[in-house]
C-alpha cells in the first residue's frame, strides 16, 4: 500500500511504454525477474526530471491550433493560459457559448473517456474540471452580454443528491442550460430528496437534473427516482456525474 501525490500522478498513456510494461511485470507479479528488470531501467531515471517525448510535446503544445490547446490544457490541468486561449477561440467563434459546446466540451469529453477507461484518475479529472471551470467563468459575461430577453425555453432544477459536495459538473451544464435559454434553479449540493421534488412541483419546473460524483450517489438517484414514481410525477429526470452511465441510468433508475 503507498500514499499517492495526486499532484505528481501522470496520465497512464503518456508513461514510457518501456516503464509501463515493467512497473505492470512488478505490480502485477507477472515474472520472477520482474524487479531486477526495473532496478535496471531506473538507473536510466536517475536525476532525471521525467520522460523526454512529454518535455518535448509541452514545449510545441503552444503551437497548436486553439481547440487543442485548450484540450490539451484540459488534458493536463494547465491555467496558465487557458483565458488567453478562451479568449482566442471566443474571437474565433460566432457566439461565446460555442467555445463552451465546442472545444471545451471536446476535451472534456477525451477526459471522460480516459477516466473511463481506468487512464486517469480522480484527483486528476477533478482538476480538469477546475480548468473547464475558469474557462467558463471567462466566458460568462460575454455570455450574458449577448443574451436576448424573450419567453424562456423552460425551467429546470439542478441538484447535487443527498450525501455528495460535487457540483463542478453541475455548474458547467446549468451555464449551458442558461445559455440556452433555460431558467437554471440550481438548489446546490447536498439536497434531501424531499426538499429537490417539493420545490419542483412548487416552481413548476420542466425538467429535474440530478447530479453527483461518488458511487454512493447512484443509489440516492435510485430512491429519488422512486420517490418520483410513487408521487406520480411525470417530469423528465436528467441524470449526471462521473459514476453514472447510460447504461446504469437505463437498468437501475
Amino acid at each position: 500500500m503507498g500514499i499517492v501525490n495526486a499532484g505528481q500522478l501522470a496520465i497512464y498513456d503518456d508513461l514510457p511504454p518501456a516503464l509501463r510494461e515493467r512497473v505492470e511485470d512488478v505490480v502485477l507479479n507477472r515474472r520472477a525477474d520482474g524487479t531486477e528488470r526495473l532496478l535496471a531501467l531506473a538507473e536510466e531515471y536517475r536525476d532525471s526530471k521525467g520522460d523526454g517525448e512529454a518535455t518535448t510535446q509541452q514545449a510545441e503544445w503552444r503551437g497548436w491550433a486553439v481547440g487543442k490547446r485548450l484540450e490539451y490544457a484540459l488534458i493536463k490541468d494547465i491555467t496558465e493560459f487557458i483565458e488567453q486561449d478562451t479568449e482566442q477561440a471566443r474571437l474565433q467563434a460566432s457566439r461565446p457559448i460555442e467555445v463552451i459546446e465546442g472545444p471545451l466540451m471536446a476535451g472534456m469529453n477525451v477526459v471522460g473517456d480516459l477516466f473511463g477507461a481506468g487512464k486517469m484518475f480522480l484527483p486528476q479529472v477533478v482538476k480538469s474540471a477546475r480548468v473547464m471551470k475558469q474557462a467558463v467563468a471567462y466566458l460568462e459575461p460575454y455570455i450574458q452580454a449577448g443574451k436576448t430577453e424573450f419567453k424562456a425555453a423552460g425551467k429546470i432544477l439542478l441538484a447535487t443528491v443527498k450525501g455528495d459536495v460535487h457540483d463542478i459538473g453541475k455548474n458547467i451544464v446549468g451555464v449551458v442550460l442558461a445559455c440556452n435559454n433555460y431558467d437554471i434553479l440550481d438548489l446546490g449540493v447536498m439536497v434531501p430528496m424531499d426538499k429537490i421534488l417539493k420545490t419542483a412541483r412548487e416552481q413548476r419546473v420542466d425538467i429535474i437534473g440530478l447530479s453527483g460524483l461518488i458511487t454512493p450517489s447512484l443509489d440516492e438517484m435510485v430512491s429519488v427516482a422512486k420517490e418520483m414514481e410513487r408521487q406520480g410525477f411525470t417530469l423528465p429526470l436528467l441524470i449526471g456525474g462521473a459514476t453514472t452511465s447510460k447504461a446504469h441510468t437505463a437498468v437501475k433508475i
